[in-house]
């Protein structure tokens, strides 16, 4: 008579493989060896699977349950350790992926840890995952930072993205990129901004290729990329590599200011390099710029940027080497390529002729927008631009372009300020703070030329006649984009407020004089550069304030600003500006002029001196800035 232990024996000689690798002893023996390490303690885990402190807790910022094993995995870091364990054992599932293969990154560190059994523990064949990786197949990893957009909310603080250079160069173009960004399910920019805030979105990992986003930052919207290669080991680039495969199993809650694309992929650097703890840097808001900062921060961890411009870019620096004749032809083929208009290139130069038949086609092409469909009209014109072009012979000749400021040569965007001055009222003593960003009276060295955005700004005042503190001026939001007249990139010079401010026209001052105002307006501004560079602008303005100080607690008119900004030397800057607005209630006209000058001492100091006359009250000041 067989005995039950010899049939047992025989059951595990004739047992498949796959069953003797589940054997729950060595299962129970991996998680006891994680415990006995703390593994689920360790930074590289609880960066894995994105975890923040949450009191004396912990909690995963990952909002998709796909990202989760465990019930309480979210919450319980241990938890989801042995969920992962025990799922590395399952057998081959009929539909999807092994969880093997939905998590790479955590089963290639679980391992090098706890060093598997591959005869106790078999390694799962992983066929779209490997195919993923070698599509990539990433040697280096770049940040590339959009430059700000303000006509869209979403970038108007800049963009990021992850760039990963393929194994032996090539084309760039033909990289990938890791993008994260909101899914949005509307189209109206004041639903789109509400529900940005207040993290209505979900936020969510892509995988595209370079030269996509190269078309939809540098051709579509004209914004300038810098590419900031890291000094990441081969390790840490493929443990990136594994955890963005990771990413498509779950979203993130996408907030405007705080859980944004930058911070995500901060949180992803941080999980391929568990030395990086940049993610706590930030508390109250997250801005694009900073985050490169914050990189750059480290030692030797960040290259020098390459400047990628955009189309508009290119466009202008191309015909900055036309003359006034050549730039005449140019505008004329690019609006109407007869044969009329080539044949009055004939009398030039070939190299000549090259150049104004590729500024004509960049006029043509922006006027046309930079899409794929376009009417056969726009077809047939471009078509003969560039046969016209191609009998010339010649090789292309690239456009040299000034490179700009990088962002890190500009101040860092959070300010505080104090200082103090005279007023027709007595004196006074001023406490500022900023969050962010930029305005109009600040060198623009790292930022877009000639804007202002401002949320959160503050100035604090204490009138010493009246020894009464108030606030002088809080914006809500301030945009301010002024885009100097150009004869073939047409944008308009626009504004928009919102904020508490004094209503010193009607000759009062102090707490009880503070309103809410609504301002917007739009117009024209131009340069020139008699010294170093003016910028002259003229804005028609619609205003609107509420408020008990008001006759009806509100009151809505219209008028206008006109000013000027003098670029008197690299660090010195003169912002000079007159306001007017009438009212229907009857209330006093808003007269105001206002004279700022800004000397930048250093990168992160300024000081300015201003002179503001808001009839009847009129006062000089002084302030002294800090940015951090």
């Amino acid at each position: 008579m067989t005995t039950p232990r010899v049939l047992l024996a025989l059951a595990l000689l004739l047992a498949p493989r796959g069953l003797l690798a589940a054997e729950p002893s060595y299962r129970e023996e991996l998680s006891a060896r994680a415990r006995g390490l703390r593994l689920s303690s360790e930074r590289k885990w609880l960066k894995l699977l994105h975890y923040r402190p949450k009191g004396e807790a912990w909690r995963s910022e990952a909002d998709g349950g796909g990202f989760f094993l465990a019930p309480d995995g979210r919450t319980n870091p241990g938890a989801e350790l042995e969920a992962d364990l025990a799922a590395f054992f399952a057998p081959e599932p009929e539909k999807g992926q092994h969880p093997q293969c939905r998590f790479p990154a955590r089963y290639h560190w679980l391992k090098e840890k706890l060093s598997f059994d591959p005869a106790r523990l078999p390694e799962r064949t992983c066929p779209d995952f490997e195919a993923w990786r070698g599509a990539i197949d990433a040697e280096a990893v770049s940040v590339v930072f959009a430059s700000a957009f303000l006509n869209n909310p979403a970038s108007m603080y800049g963009h990021t993205f992850l760039r990963l250079h393929r194994r032996g160069g090539g084309d760039a173009l033909l990289d990938y990129t890791i993008n994260f960004a909101a899914t949005p399910d509307t189209s109206n920019a004041l639903v789109y901004t509400l529900k940005g805030l207040n993290g209505s979105f979900k936020g969510e990992y892509s995988l595209l290729p370079f030269y996509m986003k190269t078309q939809e930052y540098g051709s579509l919207e004209m914004r300038d990329l810098w590419d900031y290669r890291l000094n990441l080991t081969p390790g840490q680039i493929a443990d990136l590599v594994r955890h963005g495969w990771e990413m498509g199993s779950t979203h993130f809650n996408y907030y405007f200011f705080t859980k944004n694309c930058s911070y995500q992929l901060l949180t992803l650097l941080e999980a391929a390099d568990e030395t990086l703890d940049v993610g706590s840097d930030f508390v109250w808001s997250v801005i694009p710029a900073d985050t490169v900062r914050v990189l750059q921060a480290r030692p030797r961890f960040v290259e020098p940027p390459l400047y990628r411009p955009s189309f508009v870019s290119e466009i202008k620096a191309r015909r900055a080497r036309m003359s006034p004749e050549e730039l005449v032809l140019a505008t004329r083929l690019g609006r109407d390529a007869s044969p009329e208009g080539f044949k009055s290139l004939e009398p030039l130069p070939k190299e000549r002729q090259a150049l104004v038949l590729e500024s004509a086609n960049d006029y043509l092409r922006y006027r046309k927008g930079y899409y794929i469909e376009q009417s056969t009209e726009t077809f047939l014109a471009i078509h003969a631009l560039l046969r016209a072009r191609g009998r010339l012979g010649l090789p292309p000749a690239p456009a040299p372009i000034e490179r700009p400021f990088p962002l890190e040569a500009g101040h860092d965007t959070a300010r505080v300020g104090l200082g103090g001055g005279i007023s027709s009222r007595g004196s006074f003593e001023e406490l500022a703070w900023r969050p962010s960003l930029h305005d109009l009276s600040s060198v623009d060295e790292g930022y877009i030329p000639d804007s202002q955005l401002e949320m959160g700004a503050v100035r604090l005042r204490f009138d010493n006649d009246a020894r009464e503190p108030y606030i002088e001026r809080l914006d809500i939001a301030t945009i301010i984009s002024m885009s100097p007249w150009d004869p073939w990139v047409r944008k308009p010079s626009w504004k928009l407020s919102t904020g508490v401010d004094q209503a010193k026209e009607l000759g009062c001052a102090g707490a009880s004089c503070m309103y809410y105002n609504v301002n917007a307006g739009g117009g024209l501004s131009a340069q020139s550069r008699l010294w170093r560079r003016e910028v002259y602008y003229a804005l028609a303005e619609a205003d609107l304030g509420f408020g008990p100080v008001l006759a009806q607690d509100w009151r809505a008119g219209a008028g206008g600003t006109a000013g000027v900004i003098v670029d008197l030397a690299a660090r010195w800057r003169i912002l000079g500006e007159a306001t007017y607005i009438d009212y229907a209630q009857r209330s006093a006209p808003r007269q105001r002029l206002r004279l700022t000058s800004s000397v930048r001492l250093t990168r992160d100091t300024e000081l300015r001196l201003i002179l503001d006359r808001r009839s009847p009250d009129q006062e000089a000041g002084a302030m002294f800035y800090l940015f951090f």
